[in-house]
């Protein structure tokens, strides 16, 4: 697969305030720093400030890496099922923003790039600058590789949330700043420390029951699974198709991702 076409993955942050420089050309662990900064500055607590910076870091890393030349440089796997992912949100009228909301946190940490392994090109960054980021970041990033698409569902007390993953019925203290809610919802969820870090959410009809949801979450994994596999790319792990295999099953019957 060509790597000199559209970066895989977007920028969540195209350009800083102040006149600083856009975090594309900073060096990734600078920018992690920057965007958990900016997010405690928010108010965002210091597990979900690092999840999201983890994010954008590694964005960072994928969009410099993937036009790389070389001998073990360039990330063609992850091209590729970026390039399918666009594809099929064009399919259905999404774009950039779905794209960055939904993918961004999910296929560096899911691709493997590596043949004979399991390595994602989140680890590769770690690799190459694991040593720079402080251990928070680091800990957001191996934790954004372990972590898998469930259905989780929010619970108050106060203005204390705590986020209850119904896969497997653990709960733990949600993140600060949580959207008040009683609704299950998918998503990605990432466990930092005692904290449960749910991104990429999309929320979901309140007809629509929690093992129905469950049921979903298996089946689309297993759909994104069997494309990817097909096309010669594996994913790190069987539980972390959802958000491709989602948009693939969503797809009409007249608007094929592989259609030009």
């Amino acid at each position: 697969m060509p790597t000199d076409k559209k970066p895989p993955l977007r920028r969540a942050r195209p350009a800083e305030p102040n006149g600083a420089a856009p975090l594309a050309d900073v060096p990734p662990p600078l920018a992690f720093e920057r965007t958990a900064a900016a997010a405690e500055d928010e108010g965002f607590d210091a597990a979900t400030a690092a999840v999201f910076a983890a994010v954008v870091a590694v964005d960072v890393f994928c969009i410099a890496e993937a036009n790389a030349t070389g001998p073990g440089r360039g990330l063609a796997p992850l091209v590729q099922a970026a390039d399918l992912a666009e594809r099929t949100l064009a399919a259905v009228g999404a774009g950039e923003a779905e794209f960055t909301h939904l993918f961004a946190p999910r296929l560096p940490f899911d691709v493997v790039v590596r043949d004979g392994g399991r390595l994602t090109a989140a680890d590769l960054f770690l690799a190459r600058h694991g040593a720079d980021l402080p251990a928070e970041g680091v800990r957001a990033v191996k934790a954004l590789v372990r972590a898998v698409d469930t259905v989780a569902l929010p619970t108050w007390e106060g203005k204390v949330v705590t986020i209850e993953d119904l896969a497997t019925g653990r709960a733990l203290p949600g993140p600060a700043r949580w959207r008040r809610g009683t609704r299950p919802f998918l998503c990605r969820l990432v466990r930092l420390g005692g904290v449960h870090v749910p991104v990429a959410v999309e929320r979901c009809s309140p007809r629509v029951s929690a093992t129905a949801l469950l049921g979903e979450v298996k089946s689309a994994s297993l759909v994104a699974r069997a494309v990817l596999e097909a096309g010669g790319i594996r994913l790190r792990s069987p539980r972390k198709g959802f958000g491709l295999g989602a948009r693939l099953l969503a797809v009409p019957e007249n608007g094929e991702p592989g259609e030009d």
